[in-house]
């Protein structure tokens, strides 16, 4: 997985030149969730059979978002049956041990999911950018970086990618630690948390601080920050990497609570609602924004009614309210929400939001 600024910089003024060279970390479609490494102890046919239901039980977590999707009763016969979704698999050695390497096809994945009307979390996710610090009974406090923990950074991106949430950390060159002091980081500030994002734009933020209580205690307080509301919630366990890895899994579990939509026959309340969206300038803006639209999880049908000068209006049909379907046309930065103007008010009262008089605006870039 892409890193940010992988090596330090030496000097404020080189690292202030590159500051505008930084990838953001933003929204990204997941391209990998589909392939899972397990550690094998052979080549055997019952090695391979046991590692091929594994690894689907992780990709049913990724793309469900539910870690306990594998004790779901309707799954466990597909997981018994697992060698049905498998593409691919080789074999791999590395340091003394045994790797399978298995690729899971995304359409028979998909289609179950639906069948079975589990919960999908769309594969375009909030690009999260990871600030830690942590208290240790020897060294003091300190905020942390990959450069000075690189295993426990591999082991926070080991989980990252198990629960296929796209992270990033930050340089922590003199450029982050000016603008996120450590006092801050360990505050949970989150006006810090804004100014130091900046050079980042990411989607969501999330904040750790973690407090060595004995040799083998820890206990962590992680704040997730993402779309205006911020989300607290704990951690604690036997050690720095497992508290951390907590990190990741809370906030996995946050994001995906909030983008996942239920799939299959049911899917709840269907709302009708009109969307526009104008900077439609070239037939690509316009073959784009349509294609966007239809292929949207959250959203199961977009007819479009008019197209005026630059202008799309959709009628649209969202299986999510009103509040989530805006939380996921966020994450396309192709998109920014435009300006209400003044509704047509024929009953006296301010049109809803959504509706034909007054409807939700976006630009396309």
């Amino acid at each position: 997985m892409h890193k940010l600024l992988r090596h330090g910089l030496a000097a404020q003024l080189i690292a202030l030149l590159l500051c505008a060279l930084v990838m953001p970390a933003q929204a990204r479609v997941v391209a990998d969730l589909y392939e899972v490494v397990e550690a094998v102890p052979s080549r055997g046919t019952t090695d391979r059979a046991d590692a091929i239901g594994r690894g689907l039980e992780r990709v049913f977590v990724r793309v469900t978002g539910d870690t306990a999707i594998g004790s779901d009763p309707q799954l466990r016969p597909e997981l018994r049956r697992a060698d049905r979704f498998l593409q691919s698999y080789r074999y791999e050695v590395e340091d003394n041990q045994l790797y399978l390497h298995l690729s899971y096809d995304p359409q028979a994945v998909s289609e179950r999911v639906r069948r079975l009307e589990l919960p999908l979390w769309p594969n375009n996710r909030p690009g999260t950018l990871v600030w830690l610090a942590a208290d240790t009974l020897q060294g003091g406090r300190a905020a942390l970086s990959e450069q000075d923990a690189p295993e426990l950074y591999a082991a926070l991106e080991g989980m990252a990618i198990d629960r296929g949430l796209p992270v990033d950390f930050p340089a922590m060159d003199p450029v982050d630690r000016s603008a996120m002091p450590l006092g801050n980081l360990w505050a949970q500030d989150e006006r810090a948390a804004e100014r130091a994002g900046v050079r980042y734009r990411p989607d969501a933020t999330l904040m750790g601080r973690a407090l060595e209580l004995s040799a083998d205690r820890w206990q962590a307080n992680w704040l997730l920050i993402h779309g205006g509301r911020a989300h607290a919630f704990d951690a604690t366990g036997s050690s720095l990497e497992e508290v951390a890895q907590q990190g990741i899994d809370g906030a996995a579990n946050l994001l995906a609570q909030r983008y996942a939509v239920r799939t299959g026959g049911q899917t709840g309340p269907q709302n009708a609602l009109v969307l526009e969206v104008s900077g439609i300038n070239e037939f690509a803006d316009y073959t784009g924004a349509i294609a966007y639209l239809q292929g949207l999880a959250q959203v199961s049908s977009a007819e479009l009614l008019a197209a005026d000068n630059d202008r799309l209006r959709f009628s649209i049909t969202s299986t999510v309210g009103l509040d989530r379907l805006r939380d996921a046309l966020a994450l396309n930065r192709r998109l920014s929400a435009g300006a209400e103007e003044d509704p047509i008010d024929l009953t006296g009262y301010r049109a809803p939001v959504g509706s034909a008089e007054n409807p939700l605006r976006y630009r396309w870039h």
